[in-house]
C-alpha cells in the first residue's frame, strides 16, 4: 500500500558473514544465497533481529513500550497463563477462597513492521583503473525496479538494455574506470570489456542509487556514480560466485602453538562496499488504536542507522550502514 512501505539499503562497511551453517562445497561456511539467482542476500529475519536490537527492543522493553511492542511484537511466554491444575475433586466446603479473575490481557503479537530479504544490487569488484567498481546487471536492476514500483516508488529510471556479453556499459564518458585512448577499456579482476555509453537509463540509475544510499553526501554520490557499471547478466552471475571474500580460519592449540586438530576451515563473506536493498512494509497495528502505521515508520524506519549483522562480530565483521528511503 502506498505510504506504508519503505526501502532499506545495506551498505556493507566490513566483510559480512550471514551464513547457512556447514556447506557442501570447498567453502566450509558459505553465505546465504537466493535459491533462484544464486546471488548473496541478507534474510529479512536476520535484519529484523539486529534492527529491533538497535532500538533496544528487549523482551522487557516491548512489554512496557507500546510502540516497540506494536512495531516488533512480543513473544507469548504464558505470562498471563492460568497455571497448572491437578484435576482433583474437592467438596465445595473444602475449597479455599478463590481470587476474582482479572481481565485477560493480550499476551503476544507478531509486530507490524515486516522486512523482506535484502537482495544484492551492487557488488564491488577490483578495477585496474579507479581502484574498484560497483557492478550490477540488467536483471538486478530489473528486479529492483519491480520491487520499488510495487512498494509505491515513482519516477524510477527505465531498465537499461542488456549489454552484449563482450561489452560493459559505464555511466559516464569520463568514468574513472576506463583506460585512455580511442578505444577505452574497463578491466575488472582478470576480465576486460569494451566501454560503451549506457545512455540516460544507466545515468539515471547511478544518480538514483547514489541519492538513496548516500543521502546528503554529494562527495560520496560522486564517488559512486564515477564507478557504477552495468555488466552482462552472465558476467554478473559469475562475479557473484567468484567475487565474494573467502578467508581461511584456524584455531591455535594453546600448548603446541600450532593448528588444533580439525580446526582449519574456510568462511565466505560479502566484501566491504557491497550494496543490498530490501523493503519494509507496515501491517495493520493491532491492540492500540492510538498508534498508526505512519508513527511506526517515522520512529523506526527513517534516516540512517549503523548495525552489526551476521557472525564474527568480535573480529570486526558485519558492520553495515542501514539507510531507509520512502
Amino acid at each position: 500500500m502506498p505510504g506504508t512501505n519503505r526501502a532499506y539499503w545495506l551498505h556493507v562497511l566490513t566483510p559480512t558473514h550471514v551464513g547457512t551453517g556447514r556447506g557442501i562445497g570447498y567453502i566450509d561456511l558459505p553465505v546465504q544465497r537466493d535459491k533462484v539467482t544464486g546471488w548473496p542476500l541478507v534474510p529479512g529475519s536476520a535484519f529484523k533481529g539486529v534492527w529491533a536490537d538497535a532500538h533496544r527492543a528487549t523482551a522487557d522493553n516491548r512489554k512496557t513500550d507500546a510502540k516497540l511492542r506494536a512495531a516488533f511484537g512480543v513473544a507469548d511466554n504464558d505470562a498471563n497463563g492460568t497455571g497448572s491444575n491437578s484435576g482433583a475433586l474437592m467438596p465445595t466446603d473444602a475449597l479455599p477462597p478463590q481470587p476474582q479473575p482479572q481481565p485477560r490481557q493480550p499476551r503476544s503479537n507478531s509486530g507490524a513492521l515486516m522486512p523482506t530479504d535484502a537482495r544484492l544490487v551492487c557488488l564491488p569488484v577490483r578495477s585496474f583503473r579507479g581502484t574498484f567498481a560497483w557492478v550490477t546487471s540488467r536483471m538486478a536492476l530489473h528486479l529492483l525496479h519491480r520491487d520499488l514500483a510495487l512498494a509505491g516508488f515513482t519516477d524510477l529510471p527505465a531498465v537499461p538494455e542488456a549489454p552484449a556479453i563482450t561489452h560493459a556499459k559505464a555511466v559516464l564518458a569520463g568514468c574513472l574506470l576506463k583506460t585512455d585512448g580511442p578505444a577505452p577499456k574497463v578491466y575488472l579482476e582478470e576480465l576486460d570489456f569494451t566501454l560503451t555509453d549506457g545512455g540516460p537509463p544507466v545515468a539515471g540509475w547511478a544518480a538514483k542509487l547514489a541519492g538513496w544510499v548516500f543521502p546528503g553526501k554529494p562527495d560520496w554520490q560522486a564517488v559512486f556514480t564515477a564507478r557504477f557499471v552495468v555488466l552482462p547478466d552472465e558476467v554478473f552471475d559469475f562475479l557473484t560466485v567468484t567475487g565474494t571474500e573467502v578467508n581461511t580460519r584456524v584455531k591455535i592449540d594453546d600448548a603446541s602453538k600450532t593448528v588444533a586438530d580439525g580446526q582449519l576451515w574456510t568462511e565466505e563473506a560479502l566484501p566491504a562496499e557491497t550494496i543490498l536493498c530490501g523493503l519494509v512494509a507496515c501491517d495493520r497495528v493491532y491492540g492500540n488504536a492510538a498508534i498508526t502505521r505512519e508513527d511506526l515508520l517515522t520512529e523506526y524506519a527513517t534516516g540512517e542507522k549503523p548495525l552489526q549483522i551476521g557472525g564474527k562480530a568480535t573480529v570486526g565483521k558485519g558492520r553495515v550502514r542501514c539507510v531507509f528511503t520512502a
